[in-house]
């Protein structure tokens, strides 16, 4: 009992925002029915903490996306856990975002396939730099990839093992368009829907 008591005040830690940090909502809604929640569960604090390192606070929200006005300065992201993959993509795709969108559900990933590039079973780790890259596709605005960490646009072993040991960065232009995106996107009127 104590452990999970521990590991429940872990998990919220680190999701406030700090002063002049921009706070993104993200909405996680789960069409994958009989996954492990534990490795979604410390994905998202990876994630959230990646995002932390470089000044941008990420707040995870479940339940009904409320309109963008009312719910922050940015627009939400909402993602959702596919357990597999449409026949339409890509057999290399671990999920896809859709950074033009201003609202509705912007991010697929799929966990079959997350699942596969660590032998079957889905990794917190992996699962984390999944979700930090798609997001980080809708915040930059842009359909670009880096040629090192977070951004990359394929993932090789060596990545995958480092992974398990510390987050990729980000590059500093990576860095740069997030909060270029950010600030862009407080600019615009809010998204009624």
């Amino acid at each position: 009992m104590k452990a999970y008591w521990v590991w429940a005040i872990a998990m919220a830690g680190g999701t406030a925002a700090h002063a002049g940090e921009p706070v993104v909502a993200v909405y996680l809604h789960d069409t994958a029915h009989g996954v492990d929640r534990v490795p979604v569960a410390l994905a998202r604090q990876q994630a959230t903490e990646m995002f932390q390192a470089i000044g941008v606070a990420v707040e995870w929200r479940f339940g009904d996306v409320r309109r963008a006005a009312a719910d922050s300065a940015f627009p939400p992201i909402v993602i959702q856990l596919d357990a597999t993959a449409e026949g339409s993509f890509s057999s290399r795709a671990l999920a896809f975002a859709l950074p033009f969108a201003s609202s509705g559900t912007r991010i697929h990933v799929f966990l079959d396939r997350v699942a596969d590039l660590t032998s079957g079973h889905l990794s917190a780790p992996v699962l984390a730099h999944v979700l930090a890259h798609e997001i980080t596709h809708v915040l930059e605005g842009v359909d670009r990839h880096s040629q090192e960490g977070v951004m990359k646009a394929r993932w090789e072993f060596d990545d995958l093992q480092r992974m398990k040991c510390r987050p990729l960065n980000f590059s500093a232009w990576d860095v740069e368009l997030i909060h270029a995106g950010l600030k862009a996107r407080v600019a615009r009127p809010p998204v009624t829907e």
